[in-house]
Order: C-alpha cells, then sequence, then structure tokens
C-alpha cells in the first residue's frame, strides 16, 4: 500500500528532529531513520497496524517507541500520514475529538 506523509506530518518530524539535534545530531538521524522505516515498512505491510482512534475521521493511531503518536488515514487505497506527535501533547486529546477537522491530505 502507498503511504504519503502530508505537510503537517512532515513538519511534524521536522519538530522532533529538531528537539532530538539539541542534543545530538547523531542520535536524532538515527532515530529519524528508524522512525521514518518504522512507518514505510510496517504500515505499507500491515495498514490496520493502528487502532481506530477517531470513528468519525477514520484516524487511525500507532505508537511508535512508546512516546510518539502517528495518526493515519486510509483513502483511495493509500495511508496518509496526518500527525507524527510525541504522546504527552495536548493535541493527543483534541484529535479525538469528532469534530475535530483534520490538515489536508493533499
Amino acid at each position: 500500500m502507498k503511504i504519503f506523509l502530508t505537510e503537517n506530518a512532515e513538519d511534524n518530524l521536522w519538530r522532533i528532529y529538531r528537539y532530538h539535534a539539541d542534543y545530538s545530531h547523531n542520535y536524532a538521524d538515527e532515530f529519524q531513520g528508524q522512525l521514518t522505516d518504522f512507518i514505510f515498512t510496517n504500515l505499507a505491510q500491515f495498514p490496520k497496524l493502528g487502532t481506530l482512534y477517531n470513528p468519525s475521521q477514520n484516524l487511525y493511531r500507532l505508537v511508535y517507541d512508546g512516546r510518539y503518536n502517528i495518526y493515519y488515514v486510509e483513502k483511495n487505497a493509500a495511508l496518509y500520514i496526518v500527525y507524527i506527535l510525541d504522546g504527552r501533547l495536548q493535541l493527543n486529546l483534541d484529535i479525538a475529538d469528532p469534530d475535530m477537522p483534520l490538515p489536508s491530505l493533499g
């Protein structure tokens, strides 16, 4: 299955990278590589690996490394990663609201 990162997800990845790079560029590079490999390898093979988090938006959540939440939707035989968030952020709770609009998939 094809997987696309939305602009929003790319921005989330960049923020995670910058946070880790404040401590170690090597760690930031390694973590980013492992995270993106996890997304593109596992979700491509097992698109229902995550749990349905917001049924009204058909939004799934997959937890990575016990701390990062990957949110995605399936549309037109593809997966669109819409958020990649530190699990401690308030936005994780806001996303559960059925009336919260998702960022653009295009």
